[in-house]
Order: structure tokens, then sequence, then C-alpha cells
């Protein structure tokens, strides 16, 4: 019967060491469930702010091209001006020393 006794309290201490191992075990497991977690929350959070960003980019992107388009345009415009007033100065200033150079063989026909 002292063999069944022992038996059985051996049987108990192995169950209370399976037991303490699972325990520890359980408890290793909550804890990297809990840092996973953290890691999942921390990672959509960035997730989330990283997609505002991008959006706010994406328009100011789209903002900065129309402003270029819109500058790109407005300088070929001033380059257009600025070649038809060249044009006209350059026609203008031809027929002013056509009409000084006719004018001075006026003044030179009448000297003589």
């Amino acid at each position: 019967f002292d063999e069944v006794l022992a038996s059985i309290d051996k049987m108990i201490q192995t169950l209370k060491e399976e037991n303490d191992a699972d325990i520890a075990k359980r408890d290793q497991c909550k804890d990297e469930y809990q840092k996973i977690e953290s890691t999942v929350k921390d990672v959509n959070w960035k997730i989330e702010k990283n997609e505002a960003k991008i959006d706010k980019l994406t328009k100011l992107i789209q903002l900065r091209t129309e402003q270029l388009a819109k500058t790109v345009e407005q300088i070929n415009e001033v380059e257009a001006h600025m070649r038809a007033i060249t044009d006209e100065l350059n026609a203008e200033n031809a027929a002013f020393l056509k009409a000084k150079e006719e004018d001075q063989q006026s003044i030179d026909l009448l000297m003589a």
C-alpha cells in the first residue's frame, strides 16, 4: 500500500510540475500576444498616419502640377507678347531709320 501512496504522491508532484509549466507557458503566450497586439495596433496607426500623409502630399503634388502648368502657360504668353513687341519695335525702328535716311537725303539735296 505504501508503494501506491508513493506512486500517487509522485503522480501529484508530476501533475503540479506540469501545471506550473502550463501556467508559465500560458503567461508567456499572453505576453507574446500582448506584444503582437501592441505591434499590430502601432503598425495600423502608422499605416493610417502615412495614408493621410500620402493623400495630403498627393493633393499638394496635384496643386503644384496645376500651378506649374499655369506658370508655363503664362511664361509662353509673356514670351509671345515680348516677341510681338520686339517685332513691332524693330519695324518702327526700321521705319524711323528709313525716314531719317530720307530726311538726310532731302537735307543734302537742299544744301547742294
